[in-house]
């Protein structure tokens, strides 16, 4: 990550997750368009927060007014304030909790969010209180604009998604440099111009086209895939928006999917569509895996309907493959693939089955399960993950698929505010892959086809360029089973290597350190995963990616 991209990290910015719409995300358009706009253009709205702590009451509306005027100047909208809980648009200044499921954090970071156009609460705009607001166009590097902030959310009101273009008024981070007076940024106003008309009828010509980001990114830190990326660590292709539905008495609120996006994946699977004949089991020198995950400290490995499991002492253990359901036997009957699996940081087990996930106490289903993927927040309309870790850098469960990943909060049961995020940020990763997990030295490996890359944490990028063959570090296997040459080929000799492969995953030399080993497979059942509970210690660590 350069600079660059830290010091935008540590501006305030929108609590407005990034959007791509479908359909969107090849488009060479830099704009976004939500999906969503209001049916009339005589637009109504007003401020329903009464008593403010630390600003006038009546400067906070004048500024408003300013904001909804920015927009009305180069579209046919017009915007009339009422004293009304029916109008249009509805404004609040909130603190912490909320009701709306997107809690403020305080001054600084998360200054405000809006709804998208719709019923209910669609269109509503919200305002962090505990800002240090700055009114009537007063500039200081101690306060926070509400002129700009409004303008921005109020473009989100509007149907307006993040922009990717830096100086942009819909860009995602804190600028402050618009005035009222000001002409809106090209970039915006093609976009207010494409949903709702330009005042004499005439639209903007079309915003230059520019080259989406390669699938494979190398050093660039910064990012322009497709439509709405900002910055390899913020941006993204896809997000979950809520309705929420007004309660007048008790202000309280019922949150339910409104509208999803879908994730550009290339790569689709259905555990309905793939039939595996029962004796056809996978070849683990030349195959590429469905899912990698340690569990009770073993590495499973997971293709087909069939699993592998590593010691870290004794290598692969006699009688693998087996069935997953022989394991795990509350699994589908019909399962023909696990799309990723992960043991969480309190011994539990995840398996990701196209569009719903099962948790397991050892080989026990949890009550209330399968639940679908909406239960973690991610979106309606993905129909399955790529992969599923706890990062090791933060400790934190992060989820990907396609060319989008989220993170996901395991105390708080709640997928995080600001994702989804762009892949690109794991530099040198890709997209669409096919596995991830931590091994027990905390470093993370992710799988793609039948290679895999070593992933350094600290400089946000894979270890090396040129990935590894899983069949030759893995398993032992010879080049020529794996099919391929010797690159990246692991020798094994009392738990060290033979240095080719780099220092990973270990050079230590201690054989409870060393994953790969020349145990051979025998005839015979495998041994039923132990079942005992795990103590596990909690670490709150710096909040990253």
């Amino acid at each position: 990550m350069d600079a660059a991209t830290k010091e935008l990290l540590r501006k305030p910015r929108c609590g407005l997750p990034d959007v791509t719409p479908p359909g969107q995300n090849r488009r060479k358009r830099r704009y976004t368009l939500q999906g969503q706009k209001w049916h009339h253009t005589n637009l109504t709205w007003s401020l329903r927060t009464r008593h403010l702590e630390r600003i006038d009451h009546g400067w906070v509306r004048a500024d408003l007014h300013k904001a909804f005027q920015v927009w009305s100047r180069h579209s046919k909208l017009t915007f009339r304030e009422v004293n009304s809980e029916s109008a249009d648009i509805l404004v609040f200044f909130e603190k912490g909790y909320h009701g709306d499921g997107f809690p403020f954090d305080g001054p600084g970071q998360v200054l405000a969010h809006a709804f998208f156009p719709g019923s209910g609460r669609g269109g509503d705009a919200h305002f962090d209180e505990d800002e240090e607001w700055l009114l009537n166009g007063k500039e200081t590097s101690d306060g926070t604009s509400l002129f700009m902030v409004a303008a921005h959310e109020f473009g989100h009101s509007l149907g307006l998604s993040h922009s990717s273009v830096q100086g942009a008024l819909m860009f995602p981070w804190y600028q402050g440099h618009l005035r009222s007076d000001s002409e809106l940024p090209d970039d915006d106003r093609f976009g207010i111009q494409i949903l709702y008309g330009s005042k004499d009828d005439r639209i903007w010509g079309n915003i230059p086209a520019y080259r989406p980001t390669p699938e494979h990114p190398t050093t660039k830190t910064t990012t322009t895939t497709t439509t709405t990326t900002t910055t390899t660590a913020a941006s993204t292709t896809t997000t979950t928006t809520r309705a929420v539905t007004r309660n007048p008495v008790t202000n309280s609120v019922t949150i339910t999917p409104r509208v999803t996006m879908t994730s550009g994946t290339t790569r689709t699977r259905s555990p309905d569509v793939r039939i595996i004949p029962a004796d056809d089991k996978p070849n683990y020198c030349n195959t590429s895996f469905d899912a990698v995950s340690i569990i009770r400290k073993d590495t499973f490995f997971f293709k087909d309907k069939y699993t592998w499991r590593l010691g870290v002492k004794n290598g692969l253990y006699p009688g693998y493959p087996a069935l997953i359901s022989r394991l795990w036997y509350d699994l589908p009957e019909n399962m023909t693939h696990v799309d990723a699996v992960y043991e969480k940081q309190d011994g539990k087990i995840v398996f990701f089955i196209g569009r719903r996930f099962y948790m397991f106490n050892g080989n026990i289903l949890v009550p209330g399960y399968p639940k679908p993927l909406t239960a973690l927040g991610l979106p309606e309309e993905l129909d399955h993950v790529d992969a599923a870790t706890v990062w090791g850098h933060n400790s934190k469960t992060y989820i990907f698929s396609g060319t989008m990943y989220w993170r996901y909060d395991d105390e708080t049961e709640r997928m995080e505010l600001d994702y989804p995020r762009d892949m690109a940020i794991w530099r040198g990763v890709g997209t669409n892959i096919n596995a991830a997990f931590q091994w027990h030295d905390g470093v993370t490996y992710f799988f793609k086809g039948r290679d895999f890359w070593k992933f350094n944490d600290l400089r946000m990028r894979v270890d090396r360029a040129d990935p590894r063959s899983v069949g030759q570090f893995w398993f032992n296997c010879s080049a020529a089973a794996d099919g391929g040459s010797d690159k990246g080929r692991v020798t094994v000799v009392k738990g060290k290597t033979d240095g080719r492969a780099g220092d990973w995953p270990t050079e230590s030399g201690d054989d409870n350190q060393t994953p790969n080993s020349s145990a051979v497979p025998v005839r015979g059942g495998p041994p039923l995963l132990s079942l005992l509970p795990i103590a596990v210690v909690f670490l709150r660590r710096r909040r990253s990616s």
